[in-house]
């Protein structure tokens, strides 16, 4: 199982200083040329999220929240923590249009729109010379929604991946921290997800 140190922030984070995990496992179809790599960081307000993606072809139609943004260059960070048995996913494309849900696997998962929420996950994305990058912050308060008196202290773990996707991109592909089963094509096996851990 991969593993990775989510760096402690005080205040916001200091991205320069947060180690980067590579997003470089190739699922299903082959890499057309993208590379991707990710950071992690928390406090006792939440969990921060900055990906990076190196492509030429973007493609960025959705701009609505809960469209199917996997069809588009898109960066997603599933999480749960430790010993629970439902995981988060937020998805967003270029646009910040977003997708997230909560559940076991993909047929059981739950959308969910919370009001405001481009604001309330900080959510910003920017273009870049050789392709974009994306951040956001899961507030401790949302991640309590849905587990409740979880707290985010140092040593607690997550099971967690990060991936990259497109699947109407112009050429398909499927990228992730952490390798998933061969055999199925889906983000969603949360028994393929890596630990990371609050350092």
């Amino acid at each position: 199982m991969k593993t990775y140190d989510i760096t402690y922030a005080n205040g916001n984070p200091g991205w320069s200083k947060i180690p980067f995990l590579s997003v470089d496992e190739v699922n299903w179809k082959e890499n057309p040329d993208v590379k991707v790599k990710a950071q992690i960081a928390w406090n006792e307000n939440g969990l921060y999220y900055h990906g990076v993606a190196t492509e030429k072809n973007i493609r960025a139609v959705h701009d609505e929240p809960g469209c199917s943004v996997c069809e588009d260059s898109c960066l997603e960070f599933f999480f749960m923590p430790e010993g629970e048995k439902t995981y988060l996913n937020i998805e967003s494309n270029p646009n910040c249009a977003i997708w997230m849900g909560i559940g076991t696997n993909m047929p059981d998962r739950i959308r969910l729109m919370l009001q405001d929420e481009k604001d309330i996950l900080k959510l910003k994305a920017n273009r870049t010379s050789d392709g974009w990058e994306l951040f956001f912050m899961v507030p401790i308060n949302v991640i309590q929604m849905f587990y409740p008196g979880y707290e985010l202290k140092k040593g607690n773990a997550l099971r967690a991946n990060c991936m990259k996707c497109g699947d109407l991109t112009e050429k398909e592909h499927y990228l992730s921290w952490s390798k998933y089963n061969p055999d199925k094509i889906s983000f969603h096996e949360q028994e393929y997800f890596g630990r990371m851990v609050l350092a």
